[in-house]
């Protein structure tokens, strides 16, 4: 079977490989590697259970927001998307937050150790404190979103910031006026089910 014309694919991989070299941390590393190689890799599609294309074009087109949000729009074609759930999560905050995972064991791409996505999230959602066996990195591409890590205080985080999450460490984000589009990746392990809100 001929693979699509996926250059715009391939060059939201090669722009987050270079973010995500930027990191500083070995998760980081992973993720930039498995990135540059998803390129030689096939693409697959994936079933799309969401479709969060309103909250998407309004994200990426915020004129603070960083370049890699151009990259995300010009490949929204390739993108499939999910309502995230996780253990604990309420129903109406699920159905505000939406993910594709672009590189790892359940992407578009095939990788083993690493996983790379997107999240996008409407305004005045409340991600509550939660947490998971993975070393989690996000970047922000656009939004101003609030973050708790840790316990400490809620703080915002604009286009262009790293927040890091150690595996179990709880950690929350908040949106407020307006809608949050950022990039993750995990490492360590990568068992999603791991994933539970605090009580």
């Amino acid at each position: 079977m001929t693979q699509p014309d996926r250059s715009s694919f391939d060059a939201l991989l090669g722009a987050l490989a270079e973010v995500f070299a930027g990191e500083g941390r070995l998760g980081g590393d992973l993720a930039a590697d498995a990135l540059s190689a998803a390129g030689r890799t096939p693409y697959r599609r994936m079933t799309s259970r969401a479709d969060p294309h309103a909250v998407l074009k309004s994200t990426c087109a915020n004129r603070s927001a960083h370049p890699l949000a151009a990259s995300v729009w010009s490949c929204r074609d390739y993108l499939d998307w999910t309502a995230w759930e996780g253990e604990g999560l309420a129903t109406d905050v699920s159905a505000n937050l939406y993910t594709t995972e672009l590189v790892g064991p359940d992407g578009h791409c095939i990788a083993d150790a690493v996983r790379v996505g997107l999240l996008v999230s409407n305004a005045d959602t409340d991600y509550p404190v939660s947490r998971h066996s993975g070393e989690e990195t996000y970047f922000v591409i656009s939004g101003v979103a609030e973050w708790t890590v840790g316990g400490s205080p809620y703080t915002a985080q604009a286009p262009g910031c790293f927040i890091h999450h150690p595996a179990w460490m709880p950690h929350g984000r908040r949106t407020r006026a307006e809608p949050f589009l950022g990039a993750w990746r995990w490492s360590g392990d990568l068992d999603l089910s791991s994933f539970s809100v605090d009580d």
